[in-house]
């Protein structure tokens, strides 16, 4: 592809309204909603790991440092606690350990550095999770789980579940860690029709894709989203932003920042662009991170 069909792709504008609930922008504006924001999540779990989800606490775009200064940091889309066995209340759940969820819609095409991504995620967010001197039974399990508009290991299953075993012996290791893709047009394995339903709605968000009632309630909140006027103006600015720097990249002759703001717009890290825009060594970090260079 040459250097101006390049750039009419990557600079083509896309209505708010056209937004899906894969393009991370949409997803995060609702984590982002008080009324919502919860009850979206809390749906969206249930659907994907087939089980009822009671309740849960979600900290949206949650950034964990590297363990010193030199070291990757990561953002998680949406950092969800488990707290359904707390509802009820009662002494006993006193000591009750909440499931942690980390959900990250990627249309970024990365398959040979996914596995690795998982894994560093996995590592930092356990780090976070137990406290000076806690038992290690205290560690939460923890699961996170990819969406991805595209096949990453190119086997068409629409659920990939990935977690520890020896290799020697089929024996029973459970270390609390799952690694979940969800290839919004698998076939393969038998997905239950709810979870197929919800990841084409994901994919296509538009009123054709709503078939059940919990598709519909999201519906009903994407489309109260999308009507309010701050979130269209921090859209507008977001794009304005990422067309400024683009513009900047295609002056100075580097092709790669059109690929760095695409990563960075889809991980909602719009922060991060600005101030790739003002200072070329952090610029070259974030290249560095999204194995850019």
């Amino acid at each position: 592809m040459n250097q101006k069909k390049r750039r009419d792709k990557k600079q083509e504008f896309r209505k708010l309204e056209d937004l899906n609930l894969i393009d991370d922008f949409l997803f995060q504006q609702m984590l982002l909603q008080e009324e919502d924001g919860e009850e979206f999540v809390r749906i969206l779990l249930s659907t994907i790991l087939e089980k009822p989800i009671r309740k849960v606490k979600i900290i949206p775009q949650r950034d964990i440092i590297g363990l010193d200064t030199d070291k990757h940091g990561i953002r998680l889309d949406a950092y969800i606690k488990d707290v359904s066995e707390e509802v009820e209340g009662g002494e006993s759940d006193a000591e009750v350990i909440p499931k942690i969820y980390d959900i990250e819609p990627n249309r970024t095409h990365e398959r040979e550095s996914l596995p690795k991504r998982m894994r560093y995620y996995q590592s930092l967010m356990d780090v976070q999770l137990l406290s000076a001197g806690a038992n290690y039974k205290k560690l939460p399990e923890v699961a996170i789980i990819m969406i991805l508009p595209y096949d990453p290991f190119n086997q068409n299953r629409m659920v990939y579940t990935i977690s520890n075993q020896c290799e020697e012996q089929d024996l029973k290791y459970w270390d609390g860690v799952k690694k979940i893709f969800l290839y919004t047009k698998g076939i393969e394995g038998n997905p239950s029709q709810a979870l197929k339903d919800m990841l084409q709605y994901i994919e296509r968000t538009v009123e054709d894709n709503v078939t059940n009632q919990n598709i519909d309630t999201i519906h009903r909140m994407v489309n109260k989203v999308k009507k309010k006027k701050e979130v269209g103006i921090n859209y507008m600015k977001s794009w304005e932003i990422e067309e400024m720097v683009r513009e900047e990249g295609y002056q100075d002759g580097m092709d790669t920042i059109n690929d760095l703001i695409i990563c960075l717009s889809e991980a909602g890290r719009t922060d991060d662009i600005i101030k790739a825009a003002r200072d070329a060594e952090y610029r070259e970090k974030l290249l560095e991170e999204f194995d850019l260079v």
